[in-house]
């Protein structure tokens, strides 16, 4: 054969090493590695095709969920958009910008930690790191209740989409 044709005009000593045991061999290598790149190619064709259909999937989940950006919306308007309807958007606002918070529906929607602030203002709570409602005792928000206001804003704003401003913010 070729190879040992090439072994050969390397060392004429090598012929004699390739007797048929080692040609036996070797063609069965080669049928294992040729069986083993097609494998990994059948392989790499089935995940793209499935990478492929989870794009589209999360392609088409991002348009239903994404909400036009506008100013004035509605405390009653948010309250439609509370997280309890899986085929539904998240918004909250805070400091007067209301945010659609969809890609973390797992804290947001129902069942989430932070549920409560879903579908309303949630200024308050959050400059009052509270999760209940009946532990705000109305009065004006401090220095530090607003700087924490503030960084959750700034916050929200490098990670979730600003749908707009809120008619009249609570602070």
């Amino acid at each position: 054969s070729s190879i040992v044709a090439t072994l050969e005009s390397l060392h004429p000593a090598a012929g004699c090493l390739m007797n048929s045991s080692w040609q036996q061999r070797l063609k069965g290598a080669a049928v294992v590695l040729a069986a083993y790149l097609i494998v990994m190619e059948a392989k790499q064709m089935i995940d793209d095709w499935i990478m492929e259909k989870e794009m589209k999937r999360r392609k088409e989940l991002a348009l239903r969920m994404h909400i036009d950006k506008r100013d004035g919306w509605r405390l009653d308007e948010l309250k439609a958009y509370d997280g309890k309807d899986p085929d539904s958007p998240i918004l909250l606002a805070i400091d007067g910008r209301v945010f659609n918070v969809w890609r973390s529906r797992h804290l947001y929607g129902a069942g989430g930690s932070y549920e409560e602030l879903a579908g309303g203002d949630a200024t308050r709570m959050l400059a009052k790191q509270s999760l209940e409602t009946e532990q705000d005792d109305g009065q004006p928000l401090t220095e530090s209740e607003l700087e924490v206001m503030t960084n959750w804003k700034e916050y929200f704003t490098t990670k979730y989409d600003d749908c707009g401003s809120l008619m009249q913010p609570v602070c």
